[in-house]
């Protein structure tokens, strides 16, 4: 039996050469000749689902309708009924990779046909560098796609979803003569992780106030960060700007109304916020030109205070002894976060690779000496994975452990004093893996690296919780 419908040709039409076996009862395409137009492919045993209606020919075989084929229609593999059906079209010799369209990636990813997308992957390799970049490029679309629908609905399930957390974040001032010089970090302390961008910003700058808003993500976490100041003196607003800049950080230039030195940042009526700081690389900058200006307090007492014969020593105190201590522990926290500067400007000269715009810092050959071997960063404890973006070692482990790599560096900060998660792509620097004693073909590793040099291997499986893994970074067994 066989059915017959008409439509205007769109595409050609494939004539499958049909091999029955009455022993096995199946039917099995072996190849298929152009005999005409199409507009869709169906699988076996199925009507064709089409925009237009087209002409199609049932053969039956056995107990099975196998209707014609047509492989060339983008978008086809995805409209197929089971992943097993479009692995058959996959091995059919007039199958064209260059039909594949993005959506159509998108949508295998997203119904987890993943042996569907990885045998286009190969089959991209192997027609050319042009074709592989191209086929390579879609699959990194789909699933970018993919994990930020799934990372939604991480989201869905805290119920303060959507409502953002307000945070103050931590800023550094220096002046000059002329102007105040702000830079701001979206954490709540500088020395703290935080959104690595920001947007929604909105800042106003008038003669007496600064004020900041904008909206980031951390930790999955959505987030409002404000920051209001009221200055010590007035400004210019139209000779103030602002910039943002890289790694989650903002530039502020405030002009000064007048020419001065401020004994401080905020007016008298302003309370200092505790995660600000000084920004000690501008201030020595210009501390030279800034002592030609005494502070503008000291001016003040000079012109109107009344002669007073000097008060006698004061013995030392508690309070004394207590203010010391403070101005050492405030003295410690700035080396503390220039240090943290540092590192973070080191590894901004690493190239971007597979954890790119992740909380995972990358690392390279070229900073390693200074930000694992010998980190300035106190108490420094390093988790690195070590992988291959070139196809050396497991792939499949370093597909299942990115997420759980990813999830860890947002944490690990906060439960280790000092620790942080990074990452070295063998695939680029094989003469640190050399150094390190890494064998490629055993990719992916996990390795601890502690301040003073002293490192370990992770020897658990790549299914451990990150519990666990952070119990090892903070020099816990290494299998648990």
């Amino acid at each position: 039996p066989f059915w017959l419908s008409f439509a205007p040709p769109s595409r050609p039409l494939l004539w499958p050469t049909v091999e029955a076996s009455s022993a096995a009862r199946h039917t099995h395409i072996v190849r298929a000749e152009p005999v005409g137009r199409c507009s869709s492919f169906a699988g076996a045993g199925q009507m064709p689902r089409l925009p237009a209606v087209a002409v199609w020919l049932g053969i039956v075989a056995g107990s099975l309708t196998v209707p014609a084929v047509c492989v060339e229609d983008a978008g086809f593999l995805s409209a197929l009924p089971s992943e097993e059906a479009a692995q058959q079209a996959l091995k059919d010799p007039s199958f064209l990779l260059g039909s594949v369209q993005p959506a159509d990636v998108e949508q295998l990813v997203h119904r987890g046909w993943h042996s569907v997308v990885r045998e286009l992957v190969l089959r991209g390799h192997s027609a050319g560098e042009v074709e592989s970049q191209r086929v390579i490029a879609q699959v990194r679309q789909a699933v970018q796609a993919e994990r930020n629908k799934l990372d939604d609905l991480i989201r869905v399930l805290d119920r303060n979803y959507g409502k953002a957390a307000e945070v103050s974040p931590a800023a550094q001032w220096a002046q000059n003569s002329t102007h105040v010089f702000l830079t701001v970090k979206f954490a709540q302390r500088w020395n703290a992780p935080g959104a690595l961008e920001v947007e929604n910003e909105t800042v106003s700058i008038s003669s007496c106030c600064f004020n900041f808003t904008a909206f980031g993500e951390h930790s999955f976490i959505k987030r409002r960060y404000h920051l209001s100041l009221v200055l010590f003196r007035g400004l210019v607003p139209e000779a103030s700007s602002w910039s943002l800049a890289s790694v989650g950080r903002m530039s502020v230039t405030l002009a000064k109304a007048m020419r001065a030195n401020w004994p401080r940042l905020l007016s008298e009526s302003s309370i200092m916020p505790k995660n600000f700081g000084i920004w000690r690389d501008m201030k020595e900058k210009w501390n030279t030109e800034l002592q030609r200006f005494p502070p503008l307090e000291e001016v003040a007492v000079a012109a109107t205070a009344a002669p007073k014969k000097a008060a006698p020593a004061e013995k030392p105190s508690k309070e004394k002894a207590k203010g010391k201590k403070r101005k050492k522990a405030q003295e410690q926290e700035e080396e503390d976060d220039d240090a943290l500067d540092r590192e973070v400007e080191l590894l901004s000269e690493c190239p971007k690779a597979s954890y790119s715009g992740t909380p995972v810092a990358e690392l390279c050959s070229k900073v390693w000496g200074e930000v694992v071997e010998e980190p300035r960063v106190k108490r420094r404890r390093w988790l690195v994975e070590l992988y291959s973006s070139q196809g050396d070692g497991n792939l499949e482990s370093m597909k299942k452990l990115m997420p759980v790599w990813k999830r860890l560096a947002d944490v690990f900060p906060s439960m280790v004093p000092g620790g942080r998660v990074g990452s070295l792509d063998c695939g680029h620097d094989k003469d640190l893996c050399r150094k390190l004693g890494i064998s490629m073909a055993k990719l992916p590793q996990i390795w601890r690296f502690s301040d003073g040099g002293k490192s370990a291997p992770w020897t658990g499986g790549f299914d451990a919780s990150i519990e666990e893994l952070a119990a090892f970074g903070d020099g816990g067994r290494s299998e648990l």
